[in-house]
């Protein structure tokens, strides 16, 4: 589920209180394609990168973009959508959300996720998430409907042109990010 929450200061603390449900894709109600509408110019064709500053630019308005990541369980996983980046092809988009993981692990009991105090800064993690949409830009307009596919699709396809922009958007935001310490096992 996907919401707006308005950010309140109560006594020194930040809170964010939920203000109306909302969607990530869709052409007409989507904030996707409401945010692309703004920055994409007639000179603009895929295949393209951009990228859609979310939280910088809602947060001084006083609002947050929330992913309940989990809304039918009995588990809190809450992420602010920070940044949003897409490399658009000619009818479909590969999308990348960089998050800011506010809660998780958490009892459903143990919170009101309608109205719920914002971490401190040093206890907020960065994740990332990617999905892709039926949907793309001509000619600075729009086309298709910007819904993620309907069935078990569930394989993002990763040509080199994408993977190379998402790879440099990672790096660029979060360079330790690239850094983590893996195991692997292989043949």
């Amino acid at each position: 589920m996907y919401a707006w929450y308005k950010r309140e200061n109560r006594n020194g603390d930040l809170h964010l209180v939920f203000d109306e449900q909302t969607s990530l894709g869709g052409c007409n109600n989507g904030i996707i394609a409401h945010e692309l509408k703004e920055i994409i110019t007639t000179k603009d064709n895929p295949p393209l990168g951009w990228i859609i500053p979310l939280a910088d630019k809602w947060n001084p308005e006083g609002y947050s973009f929330i992913i309940d990541i989990k809304p039918s369980t009995g588990e809190v996983f809450l992420c602010e959508i920070d940044r949003i980046f897409g490399y658009s092809f000619d009818d479909w988009t590969p999308v990348m959300l960089r998050l800011n993981l506010l809660y998780s692990d958490l009892a459903k009991d143990d919170m009101d996720k309608n109205d719920f105090l914002y971490p401190e800064e040093g206890e907020i993690e960065t994740i990332y998430t990617m999905l892709y949409f039926y949907g793309s830009f001509r000619d600075g307009k729009l086309i298709g409907a910007w819904n993620p596919p309907h069935g078990t699709i569930t394989a993002l396809l990763f040509w080199a042109e994408a993977m190379t922009f998402f790879f440099q958007q990672v790096k660029q935001f979060d360079p330790d990010f690239l850094t983590a310490n893996i195991k692997v096992i292989a043949l």
